[in-house]
């Protein structure tokens, strides 16, 4: 598989799944704050699976976006994390699942992704 191709989908999908997870923290933290608009705010708690996918979807940006700096100029990987990544997300992820099945969804796209990866590193 040619990398411009692995590096763009792993990248669109860890984004999307870092995205949907930070908007299903926010949507928690939201709705609590709703249901205690009189009184104390207690501690909220995100779910972990939600936190946790979030965050290995981060890790899995980092490594796709090493991987497209060690295949391709310097602009191409900057200009993904900048214009094309949350694109793809605001335009099409965002639409095709809800933030909740979303960031899991994405977050196992983008391990997937990363296999082929990998793969070229180490031969």
């Amino acid at each position: 598989m040619e990398p411009i191709y692995i590096f763009t989908l792993t990248g669109a999908f860890a984004m999307g799944a870092a995205l949907s997870a930070r908007q299903v923290s926010h949507d928690i933290i939201d709705q609590a704050k709703l249901n205690n608009a009189d009184a104390q705010i207690p501690e909220v708690t995100v779910p972990a699976r939600y936190l946790f996918a979030g965050n290995l979807a981060a890790v899995a940006l980092i490594v796709s976006l090493v991987y497209g700096g060690q295949n391709f100029a310097w602009w191409i990987p900057v200009s993904s994390l900048v214009v094309s990544f949350p694109a793809i997300y605001y335009i099409f992820l965002r639409r095709i699942l809800k933030a909740t099945v979303g960031s899991l969804v994405y977050a196992g796209l983008a391990l997937i992704g990363m296999i082929p990866m990998i793969q070229q590193w180490v031969a």
